[in-house]
């Protein structure tokens, strides 16, 4: 079983009990899903700059990712190539980071656009960068 301890997760009016639904322990109650172009580019950049490993990888074809799930400490993120039938999902992620300078300069050498540069706020030294299939990362040193 994925999860030791009782939790309750509240979507609207409904409560979902996550011991009883045995959620598998390679996943999180919640994970984003990304519908991107080039997923197999997205898998790289992921490498190269958060250490991200691959969880599992589902083609569709030699060159379309159908399923593929990115694996950064415990966290996972789920990502396909974007078809007809499934448009681009891009989203905006908070991550918690060991350096927050290491980072944001290996994410800026893949010539990714800057958002906010390394600053201290009250929550912890933070950045922000939007990476080239319009995911928003804001990385944080708590």
């Amino acid at each position: 079983m994925g999860l030791n301890c009782l939790f309750f997760i509240f979507v609207g009016r409904y409560t979902l009990n996550l011991k009883i639904m045995k959620i598998p322990e390679q996943y999180l109650p919640v994970m984003p899903y990304l519908i991107i172009k080039d997923a197999k580019a997205f898998t790289t950049f992921m490498a190269d700059v958060f250490g991200a490993t691959e969880q599992e990888l589902v083609l569709r074809d030699e060159h379309l990712i159908m399923h593929g799930e990115l694996k950064m400490g415990d966290a996972v993120i789920m990502y396909a190539d974007a078809t007809e039938k499934f448009g681009e999902r891009p989203a905006g992620m908070f991550i918690y980071v060991e350096s927050v300078d290491d980072i944001y300069k290996n994410a800026m050498s893949k010539g990714v656009k800057s958002l906010m540069l390394p600053t201290k706020m009250e929550y912890g030294y933070t950045a922000g960068f939007e990476d080239n299939w319009g995911n928003q990362w804001w990385i944080v040193e708590p």
